[in-house]
């Protein structure tokens, strides 16, 4: 249980990452699983897989996705609509292997949030 307040939030973004090479079956669960091992993130629908470039150690990627985070709440309420797109992207980049948010397309409170 978490003694620091948090706003759940779902957000559809697009993100470049590494997967590496042979930690899963297919792509897309690669994809999925270096997104889940953010803190972050509770859970992830690769909704599709746009770029791959092969290097020696991982497969680099750019995929469109959505994902249900906590987003850290300020001590004023909460955080804003506006810094939203802001924070996903800076919970997303804290994870290891995802080296950009390209774009937050959308960001939605999810229950009474």
């Amino acid at each position: 249980m978490s003694l620091h307040a948090t706003t759940t939030v779902e957000a559809s973004a697009d993100v470049s990452l590494r997967v590496p090479r042979g930690g899963t079956e297919d792509l897309t669960s690669g994809v999925a699983g270096v997104l889940d091992a953010v803190d972050a993130v509770s859970a992830v629908t690769v909704e599709r897989v746009t770029s791959v470039r092969p290097g020696n150690t991982d497969i680099r990627v750019d995929a469109d996705v959505t994902v249900v985070l906590e987003l850290p709440a300020a001590a004023s309420g909460g955080v804003t609509e506006s810094a939203r797109p802001l924070a996903v992207e800076t919970q997303l980049t804290d994870g290891f292997g995802i080296t950009q948010v390209n774009e937050v397309e959308s960001v939605d409170p999810v229950g009474d949030a």
